[in-house]
């Protein structure tokens, strides 16, 4: 249920696996929309470039 994301309750964070990034092309932008209990929507962007990721919401 959770391989593509996990929530990190301690830190109130969602968290990416590695198996997510294992299927992402290096320096592809990737989008995501996280979907919440709230009803509230987050679109997430995030690129990985070797071992490293970063993300923005723009």
């Amino acid at each position: 249920m959770d391989a593509a994301c996990r929530p990190n309750h301690t830190a109130d964070t969602p968290a990416l696996p590695p198996e997510f990034f294992a299927e992402v092309n290096d320096g592809a932008k990737v989008t995501l929309t996280l979907h919440f209990w709230s009803g509230a929507k987050l679109t997430y962007y995030v690129t990985r470039a070797g071992s490293s990721v970063t993300g923005a919401t723009s």
